[in-house]
């Protein structure tokens, strides 16, 4: 599909913004500079955007499409629950690790934004999450504890988004002298299995 000249101008508009933004933070970027990236008056980009804030909350939108990670759970067959969960992590682990810029930008907006627009994904997500995760504990009755499913989901949701802050941020593959483990599988294990031995 050919794009129109003003869906090209939007886009660049998003692109310049995108890579200041992730250079000098959301505060340190102005619609002046975006304007200069673009080679446009300032006035111009409001023809697309209403300000600052509706160009971040669409990076944040579309640096990971949501779809992209609910449409693997809601196709994801529920055969042999744990595999399930398994293989459920990892994709989403793995979607959110191909999109950098989003885990940069979501750490940008929490700092400089008190979270304002990571805060609005949780609601649309929380459906789709909660939904899968009874699907694979009533897949096998026996397996799971009986707890709420909004505290299994929460810790969950915990541990997969502190490994993927973690390994962006810090890299902690690169910088400590780890073992070559499956780090998905561990979280998992740790997840299910927790870490004291029990007689």
């Amino acid at each position: 599909m050919t794009r129109t000249k003003g869906e090209k101008t939007r886009k660049t508009i998003l692109e310049a913004s995108k890579k200041l933004i992730l250079k000098k933070g959301y505060s340190g970027t102005s619609m002046r500079m975006i304007a200069d990236e673009v080679k446009i008056t300032p006035g111009a980009i409001y023809n697309h955007f209403s300000g600052k804030e509706e160009i971040f909350e669409t990076l944040i939108r579309e640096s990971m499409s949501l779809l992209q990670v609910t449409d693997q759970l809601a196709m994801m067959s529920i055969s042999d629950p744990e595999e399930a969960l398994r293989s459920s992590i990892r994709q989403v682990v793995e979607t959110m690790l191909s999109h950098e810029d989003y885990i940069r930008l979501g750490l940008i907006d929490a700092q400089e934004r008190q979270g304002k627009s990571i805060r609005a994904i949780p609601p649309r997500l929380y459906p789709v999450f909660s939904g899968f995760i009874s699907r694979v504990r009533g897949a096998d009755v026996g397996l799971f504890r009986d707890m709420p499913v909004e505290k299994f989901l929460r810790v969950l949701v915990s541990l997969i988004f502190g490994y993927v802050y973690t390994e962006v941020v810090a890299a902690p593959s690169e910088t400590l002298p780890l073992p070559d483990i499956d780090w998905v599988d561990a979280i998992v294990d740790v997840f299910m299995y927790g870490v004291v031995a029990r007689s």
